[in-house]
C-alpha cells in the first residue's frame, strides 16, 4: 500500500498539468461541478477538500466565492499559492496542507467540496462525520465517488490487459482497477477501508449523516463529445443509465431539517 502523501506529491505536477488542460476529463469535471455549484449555493465562504493546484477555488472564485482549499500535497498547495499570487488576497492564508484527519481552517463553510478524494480515505463515515461539523446548518456540500464497475474501468482493463507485462506491478494495476477503477486503487488497505465504490452507497451513506439529495451528476470520461455531452440536460433513461455506468459520481448535498 502506498502513502497517499507521498503517492500526490509525486504526481502532483503531472496531474496538475492534466487538470489545466481544457480539453481533459478533469478541467471538464471541475466546470461542471462549479456549474453544479451554482444551481444551488449563493456565494459564500467555501472549502475544497483535496483542492490540489487550486482549480476548483480559481473557477469559484471568479464566481464570487471566498475560496479556502486544503491538500495532503505540499507540492500542489505551492503550486495553488503561486497560481492565486495577484488573483487572491493572501493566498498562504487560503491553501494549506493538511493531516488525513486534521483541516487547518477555523469556523464553518457554506459550501465544501469534496471532489476526487474519497478513494483515497480508508472511512469514508467518519471522514463524513468530520466534514459535516465544519458545515453551516443552511450549507451544501458537494462530493463526488469514482464508481469501481463503470464503462470506463471496463475499457482500462482490456487496455492493460493488452499491455501485458508478467510483473508484480502490472498485476497490481489490474487488482486495484477491478477493486476501485483507479490505476492506483486510492492507496488504501482493502483489508481495512471501509468506502463508498458506487452512487448509490455513496448517496447512503449521505442520507444516514443526515442530508438530503438536491442534485446528482454522472460522468463517463469516455467521450466527451457523445456521452458526457449536455449531461445536466440529460433523460430519465440516459440518467439511470450513467448513475450505473458512469466512473464518476457527484451529488450536492444539503442537511435534511425534517
Amino acid at each position: 500500500m502506498r502513502d497517499p502523501v507521498q503517492f500526490w506529491n509525486c504526481a502532483g505536477e503531472q496531474f496538475a498539468r492534466c487538470a489545466d488542460d481544457p480539453n481533459s476529463f478533469f478541467a471538464r469535471r471541475t466546470a461542471l461541478v462549479a456549474e453544479l455549484v451554482s444551481h444551488h449555493v449563493l456565494p459564500g465562504r467555501m472549502l475544497d477538500i483535496g483542492c490540489g493546484a487550486g482549480q476548483l477555488c480559481f473557477e469559484l472564485a471568479r464566481r464570487g466565492f471566498d475560496v479556502h482549499g486544503a491538500d495532503l500535497s505540499s507540492v500542489q498547495i505551492e503550486m495553488a499559492i503561486q497560481s492565486a499570487r495577484g488573483l487572491l488576497d493572501i493566498p498562504e492564508k487560503r491553501f494549506q496542507v493538511c493531516a488525513p484527519h486534521y483541516l487547518p481552517f477555523d469556523g464553518h463553510f457554506d459550501l465544501i467540496t469534496v471532489i476526487g478524494v474519497l478513494s483515497y480515505v480508508e472511512d469514508h463515515s467518519a471522514f463524513m462525520h468530520r466534514t459535516l461539523s465544519l458545515l453551516k446548518p443552511t450549507g451544501m456540500l458537494v462530493v463526488s465517488c469514482t464508481n469501481s464497475l463503470s464503462l470506463f474501468t471496463f475499457a482500462e482493463v482490456i487496455r492493460h490487459m493488452l499491455s501485458f507485462r508478467p510483473q508484480r506491478a502490472w498485476f497490481s494495476v489490474l487488482a486495484n482497477l477491478v477493486r476501485t477503477g483507479l490505476c492506483s486503487g486510492g492507496c488504501v488497505d482493502f483489508r481495512t477501508a471501509r468506502q463508498c465504490r458506487s452512487a448509490a452507497t455513496l448517496d447512503r451513506l449521505c442520507r444516514q449523516s443526515g442530508l438530503k439529495i438536491e442534485e446528482t451528476l454522472d460522468l463517463y470520461n469516455i467521450d466527451w463529445d457523445l456521452l458526457d455531452r449536455m449531461p445536466f440536460e440529460r433523460g430519465r433513461l440516459s440518467r439511470i443509465l450513467s448513475r450505473h455506468l458512469g466512473w464518476t459520481h457527484i451529488g450536492a448535498y444539503r442537511l435534511d431539517k425534517r
